[in-house]
């Protein structure tokens, strides 16, 4: 071997040697914090979104912390930056984006109602309650306040029909604990109240799983479509991880397993969606009318 060629093999070495040094010595990505809306209870939100987070760690090449929020606690955690990426309703996201900012990633598509969903107000099959007007001086239960399919759809739907519930119901309740959006849906069924706001394909669902029939209800006025669930980066996420998330997110399909304590799973079987698709903030538009009308947050005027 000639000198140059010796000389060339060393460089080449060298810089093999310099490159993977740098590789080793360099600092790994610090965790990224995915904040989950709790939708019925935290159990079943562990069962729903651990598979997903732990997918998008191996997607992403880093470790991502899952935490499970309440509604209502989301624009405060999120103004002090406890989280990098939040899992919301469209409502949250709105209310959030105005305090904070942020950047959509992807909506998500239901197995059942697809990209966007919204608010039915019901009653029982046998009821004499056939149009809004009827309410008058009857008894209401609402699903969680921060929730577009539960409360503000209808209140909204109401006030857009001329009738203004504090004014026609005789009196409106919301439900505590876990599983409001059921707890509608058996009060009506039960006769607690005389009318519910229920979550567009709540009552197809629960009858899917053998607990109510659809059939023991009617709908006696629907919503406009809103905006399904939605991932959103806070400001403070660099313009390269939330590209790399939303890609991520896009690309997840029926095909991606993950294991989580042993056991193989189906990420978006176990999610319940069908996947995610873009978004846009002007789909949200829908849902800042919808809270100017009702003087709610984070448009409230006192």
């Amino acid at each position: 071997m000639s000198r140059f060629a010796r000389v060339v093999s060393v460089l080449l070495l060298l810089g093999t040697a310099v490159v993977l040094l740098k590789g080793y010595l360099r600092p790994p990505l610090p965790p990224l914090r995915v904040a989950f809306q709790v939708c019925n209870s935290i159990e079943e939100n562990r069962e729903r979104f651990e598979p997903l987070g732990a997918w998008l760690g191996k997607k992403l090449g880093r470790k991502i912390v899952v935490s499970h929020v309440n509604t209502f606690d989301f624009v405060e955690r999120a103004q002090r930056g406890e989280f990098d990426v939040l899992q919301t309703n469209g409502y949250v996201y709105v209310n959030v984006k105005e305090k904070t900012g942020g950047t959509l990633l992807a909506r998500e598509v239901k197995r059942d109602t697809g990209k966007d969903t919204g608010g039915l107000i019901v009653v029982r099959a046998d009821s004499p309650i056939r149009t809004l007007s009827d309410l008058k001086g009857k008894k209401m239960v609402f699903g969680p306040v921060l929730s577009p399919g539960g409360y503000l759809a209808q209140y909204y739907t109401m006030l857009s029909a001329g009738l203004d519930p504090e004014k026609t119901l005789a009196s409106y309740t919301f439900l505590p604990g876990a599983w409001q959006h059921e707890k509608v849906v058996y009060s009506v069924l039960y006769g607690a109240v005389d009318a519910g706001a229920v979550k567009v394909g709540d009552i197809e669902r629960m009858e899917a799983e053998g607990k109510v029939r659809k059939a023991d209800f009617r709908v006696i006025a629907a919503s406009p479509p809103v905006p399904n669930c939605t991932f959103f980066a806070l400001p403070h996420v660099d313009a390269a991880t939330a590209e790399s998330f939303r890609k991520a997110l896009l690309a997840l399909s029926d095909r991606d397993f993950v294991v989580v304590n042993g056991e193989r799973l189906n990420v978006l079987k176990r999610d319940g969606t069908k996947g995610y698709v873009p978004a846009r903030d002007e789909e949200y538009d829908i849902l800042r009318k919808m809270a100017l009308a009702t003087n709610l947050p984070p448009y409230e005027k006192y």
